[in-house]
């Protein structure tokens, strides 16, 4: 186990973990016994976020709140200015700094009874086993071309016995999509089809867009979303939007982690290569089972 900063829980009082929970017990079931058991499985969860920019950095403030206590947070990039318009942790006084560094310690002190494990250097082969560990579930937020990184991600993902499954929620214009990769979907290197180990070039960028955005948003104009995706490879974010994804993603792990999921009237999420999506623009929110292409 490398050497790495940890954050562990000084507020350790047992009353003041129910007093911040109270809240949730209400939607937890029909008796105070089935309230707190399943805040328990809250309580007791171990969460690995790889990548905590725009929704990543948000979704661990919000399961903190929600009572889990035990996050891994990995990310290898600073907070530069643009950030601000969307993400958790990015201010002015923390440009510059790791993003895993700063969202961990301000998620701490936010409660102060929650333990976080930080991996500054992002998912690399040397440490994403280590990351995996202990991981019951793990939400993938990498970088949108990222695609080596993602890789090494979901194939320790595969050989991880103890992580149930992963989540991913990307934004596009107005649009939230929603991923889930278990051990029995298909693997992310068949769904995005961009060859290991090649460059991010024009041809690979229109893969990967292909696949990040299903059903890609009819405006601006598609030139447009063409310049900043695929010329330009970078992904434009309206700031409005990541806040859908990091609700959709928290509420959904929430769901699963304590067996609300599985009530009578529960949608259950489409596996991979399916897809749920939620568009305020258009005001629809759907769900694509199987291979849609």
């Amino acid at each position: 186990m490398s050497e790495r900063k940890r954050y562990v829980a000084t507020e350790t009082d047992e009353q003041y973990y129910w007093q911040r929970v109270r809240r949730n017990l209400g939607w937890l079931g029909n008796t105070v016994e089935e309230q707190k058991e399943r805040q328990l499985k809250l309580k007791n969860a171990v969460i690995g976020i790889a990548g905590v920019g725009g929704i990543g950095g948000a979704t661990a403030d919000r399961l903190v709140r929600m009572g889990v206590q035990n996050l891994k947070l990995a990310d290898p990039d600073t907070f530069e200015i643009s950030n601000i318009n969307r993400q958790f942790g990015a201010t002015i006084d923390t440009v510059g700094g790791n993003k895993a560094e700063v969202v961990a310690e301000a998620v701490y002190n936010t409660t102060r009874d929650v333990n976080i494990e930080v991996y500054p250097e992002g998912i690399t082969e040397e440490v994403v086993d280590e990351f995996f560990e202990g991981c019951d579930y793990v939400l993938d937020k990498i970088e949108l071309y990222e695609i080596e990184a993602r890789y090494t991600l979901h194939r320790a993902f595969r050989r991880s016995e103890r992580c149930q499954f992963m989540m991913c929620t990307p934004v596009f214009g107005h649009r939230t999509f929603f991923f889930k990769w278990t051990h029995d979907s298909m693997t992310a290197e068949e769904y995005f089809g961009v060859p290991e180990g090649e460059e991010m070039n024009e041809k690979n960028a229109e893969q990967l867009i292909s696949r990040f955005i299903p059903e890609m948003p009819d405006y601006p104009d598609r030139p447009i979303l063409d310049e900043w995706f695929i010329q330009n490879r970078e992904c434009p974010i309206f700031a409005g939007t990541p806040p859908l994804a990091q609700g959709m993603l928290a509420s959904r792990l929430g769901q699963a982690i304590t067996g609300l999921d599985q009530l009578p009237g529960a949608v259950p999420l489409p596996v991979m290569p399916g897809y749920a999506m939620l568009d305020t623009q258009k005001w629809v929110a759907k769900t694509v089972e199987g291979q849609w292409w």
